[in-house]
């Protein structure tokens, strides 16, 4: 009788338009029975509330922010309520898939501290029409210069898939409300020296619900973050 104790995870599952898909997101993450599976939810009832609604036929823990701040705000929040010895960040509209979680934890325990999951590098699977073209070189263009700055490949920067290991998103504490606060972990992690690697996912369409993210808005602004943050990267010893 194998008597090792499971390993920990706890899936930050940032939510807001996902309604129709985050229960499925939720039990699939439960599948995984190799591992001791706690997901928590965050959410914002303020904008949406079928997403908690939905949220709470599951055994997910949730948390309803309600401030209406943006993304980043959210995992913000969620930061205290992360105990478990690997965290990861997953996206509840089940384009990044609930299978890969073997992959982004893997690494973690081979003694990386943040695994970025990508969609743009060889063995990674994306569905065919699942991102526009601006979207795309958008995504390419901001990875670029997070590259840059962080002085080494980031092949998608923007990916809603990260692992980190035990209390390093807390020592990463992100700042930033909207969606740069992707690349400010990522940029933080580098400036921390922590031990980071692209990890291939795969990524289907989008079939539910409707994505909040303005390709332009938001990447202008993910850029002002990344060069915000970045500059501290070069300053360094």
């Amino acid at each position: 009788m194998n008597t090792t104790p499971k390993i920990k995870i706890t899936i930050l599952m940032p939510a807001l338009n996902e309604g129709k898909t985050i229960i499925k997101t939720i039990n699939d993450c439960y599948k995984h029975t190799q591992y001791d599976v706690d997901v928590l939810v965050v959410t914002d009832s303020k904008i949406k509330k079928d997403t908690l609604e939905a949220a709470k036929t599951t055994k997910a823990r949730i948390i309803d922010i309600g401030k209406g701040k943006g993304k980043g705000y959210a995992v913000r929040k969620a930061i205290p309520f992360l105990k478990n010895d690997i965290i990861v960040q997953l996206d509840a509209d089940y384009q990044f898939l609930p299978t890969d979680l073997p992959k982004m934890i893997q690494p973690l325990l081979q003694g990386y501290d943040v695994t970025l999951g990508t969609r743009y590098q060889r063995g990674s699977h994306i569905a065919k029409d699942s991102v526009s073209l601006l979207r795309l070189f958008g995504s390419y263009g901001l990875s670029a210069v997070t590259s840059i700055f962080a002085k080494q490949r980031i092949t998608d920067v923007m990916a809603g898939y990260k692992g980190f290991n035990k209390g390093v998103l807390k020592k990463l504490n992100p700042k930033t409300d909207h969606f740069g606060y992707e690349a400010e972990l990522v940029l933080k992690a580098e400036y921390y020296r922590m031990k980071i690697i692209n990890v291939p996912i795969s990524y289907r369409k989008r079939k539910e619900g409707r994505t909040s993210v303005s390709s332009i808005r938001d990447g202008l602004l993910v850029l002002r973050t990344i060069i915000g943050v970045g500059k501290y990267n070069f300053w360094k010893a």
